[in-house]
């Protein structure tokens, strides 16, 4: 995933997926009011691809603590 991954440590991982977490949210109340902000299909896009990569990284961490 994202190189920056590699430098941090076990405590910085749990609070980046806390904060990606935090963000998908954040995200996902945005996606229910485009109707009433009428965001075109390149915000729409966006914000859902977003959060998939949110969810790859938050998956990428995850693991990445098992080990």
């Amino acid at each position: 995933m994202r190189k920056i991954y590699n430098y941090m440590n076990r405590e910085q991982k749990q609070h980046a997926i806390k904060l990606l977490h935090a963000d998908i949210e954040e995200l996902k109340k945005e996606q229910s009011q485009e109707e009433e902000k009428g965001y075109s299909g390149v915000i729409k896009a966006a914000i859902e691809e977003t959060i998939e990569r949110y969810k790859k990284d938050i998956e990428f961490l995850e693991n990445d603590l098992k080990k």
